[in-house]
């Protein structure tokens, strides 16, 4: 799952290794999907997420507040260089004499491959696991490991089931619960 909207999000900043706090819309669309959840009987028997405060903040909602979790560097978001925090723009680096360090994707999903394993290195046969990062890096990771590269990736608080035989992992669907969610009037 990823995180619900952020200031950043709100703002059009590139958001990698920078964080910031959800908005309200932000909390919102995670008790949207936190209502699918309880309303589809989608219980979770252990729970994951990067260690950046949005993702531990959208797990907490997510969950009541009544699942422990682990928090897994490597399954933070891509890190964007000179870009965090900046504008959204066009990424013409072409322009740039020295090339901006951006983390490789190669090395994402290397990395989320690693994080990935220590979530699966102690599930049982039947375990519904919540892990909560973000949308480049689990779109990244879920492309490359799935082989599913038609998948477009992530909006704010939409899920992607996953399902694994140990050995493989299959892309089963996706669902977008806060997808009509918006802030009323007075708040």
């Amino acid at each position: 799952m990823r995180h619900g909207q952020t200031r950043f999000n709100a703002q059009h900043r590139m958001q990698g290794s920078s964080d910031s706090r959800l908005t309200k819309l932000g909390v919102k669309q995670v008790e949207a999907t936190r209502d699918y959840f309880i309303k589809h009987g989608i219980e979770f028997n252990k729970a994951y997420c990067s260690t950046q405060e949005r993702a531990s903040e959208t797990l907490e909602i997510v969950t009541n507040h009544q699942l422990d979790y682990e928090r897994i560097k490597d399954l933070r978001e891509k890190d964007y260089g000179f870009f965090d925090g900046k504008k959204n723009f066009l990424w013409v680096f072409h322009h740039f004499l020295v090339r901006p360090k951006v983390e490789d994707n190669h090395d994402v999903v290397e990395r989320m491959e690693r994080g990935m394993n220590l979530v699966l290195r102690d599930a049982q046969d039947g375990d519904k696991i919540l892990v909560v990062g973000h949308g480049d890096s689990l779109s990244q990771y879920i492309r490359a490991k799935s082989g599913n590269t038609k998948f477009k990736g992530f909006q704010n608080a939409q899920f992607v089931k996953l399902v694994t035989d140990g050995q493989t992992i299959d892309y089963d669907s996706t669902v977008w619960p806060a997808k009509n969610v918006r802030l009323g009037l007075s708040e």
